[in-house]
């Protein structure tokens, strides 16, 4: 009977959401192998079809390795339907609505978990507002005021639905009916703390609440909350430190900051409180830039005091498929024609006309000589 296996036909792969939740789970939170396994596959499909070969180990590394021999795809649909009965949404690397200021880290998630409206992770204007949990009055009040006014001008708050300044910048933006978006560190289901669900239904009414963990997961612990401080800053086209001492886990998200090449601005404080001393220390250090007011953060963003606020938020348009490749292929860092014209492989009339509509949107700024930069 020789060749008679051949008969058979390869085993077809699962369903492509299904691979990409085996591949997240595989790999597990903030994974630094996430950007090479997506390097070497492409996808998570290609990379389920691997995960026996040696460039998957190679990729993966060597404990994924082995959860990816214990873990089954299929497995994956309790976890499709515990999120349908929830109403979480599955955002997988390859949906539209995906972050693609996720897409340019190495350990990017490759799997998040939505509830509200995502189509806002793909806005401009994204600022981070991060600080103490236990702030003092005058760091409550600047984060009110500055977030605000960031808020009425067209800036969406960013940050972590914690005790103190991350609430306080949330609640900014819920009082004046603007949109904002709250990155946790635990799963989508649950809501740390406690005390803020009323706040986080108001956040899913007008923006969207994500996590990297999925529902119904165990306790993620402390290095959730580490993990999360490094979503807040990809998301983000500025961090604005607004009160926060030496050593604190505000920190960390100007670390992440700094390695994405984000701008840090902080709101000077006391000489004299404790509260004040990492932002003090942040400007002494040159490590970030002053902020007396939202106007010192606005231009930079290239957003502009509005005469008056709109009564509502105008809904995002959805991203073309050529408009998010464009995207892509476009980072902090100027960017030419020609170089565009390589990495997204559009003709220069495709090209042209896609980035004048990312200019008029205010996605993207043209710089002279017909460079680009995301907003």
């Amino acid at each position: 009977m020789t060749g008679q296996t051949s008969l058979f036909p390869p085993e077809p792969a699962p369903d492509p959401l299904l691979c990409w939740l085996w591949l997240s789970q595989v790999l597990g939170p903030a994974s630094l192998h996430a950007g090479k396994v997506l390097d070497a596959f492409g996808g998570a499909q290609e990379a389920w079809e691997a995960r026996e070969t040696e460039e998957f180990r190679q990729a993966a590394g060597d404990a994924a390795f082995k959860r990816a021999a214990q873990l089954d795809a299929e497995s994956c649909h309790t976890l499709v339907m515990q999120c349908d009965a929830l109403r979480v949404r599955i955002l997988p690397f390859d949906d539209p609505d995906y972050p693609l200021a996720f897409s340019r880290i190495p350990d990017m998630p490759l799997v998040l978990y939505c509830t509200g409206d995502p189509r806002w992770l793909n806005e401009p204007g994204a600022v981070g507002i991060v600080g103490s949990r236990k702030p003092t009055e005058y760091g409550l009040n600047a984060a009110a005021d500055i977030g605000g006014e960031l808020a009425k001008n067209g800036a969406i708050i960013v940050s972590g639905l914690a005790d103190g300044l991350d609430s306080a910048g949330h609640r900014a933006a819920v009082k004046n009916d603007c949109p904002t978006i709250a990155v946790m560190g635990v799963p989508i289901d649950r809501t740390y703390p406690a005390a803020n669900a009323a706040l986080r239904q108001k956040i899913e009414h007008k923006g969207c609440v994500i996590s990297e963990y999925p529902p119904c997961g165990e306790g993620v612990g402390p290095n959730g909350f580490l993990q999360r401080n490094r979503l807040i800053a990809a998301l983000s086209s500025a961090v604005l430190v607004v009160e926060a001492r030496e050593k604190s886990g505000t920190m960390s998200t100007v670390a992440h900051a700094e390695r994405y090449g984000k701008p840090v601005y902080a709101v000077p404080g006391s000489i004299y409180s404790p509260n004040s001393a990492g932002t003090n220390g942040l400007l002494r250090d040159g490590r970030a830039r002053a902020v007396a007011g939202a106007a010192d953060l606005l231009a930079a963003l290239g957003l502009h005091t509005r005469q008056a606020a709109p009564a509502a938020a105008k809904q995002p348009a959805p991203l073309s498929d050529t408009e998010r490749r464009v995207l892509a292929c476009i980072g902090p860092k100027p960017v030419g024609i020609e170089e565009l014209c390589v990495s997204t492989g559009l003709s220069m009339s495709a090209l042209l006309g896609t980035l004048m509509k990312l200019e008029l949107t205010g996605r993207v700024y043209k710089q002279p000589g017909q460079r680009y930069v995301l907003r």
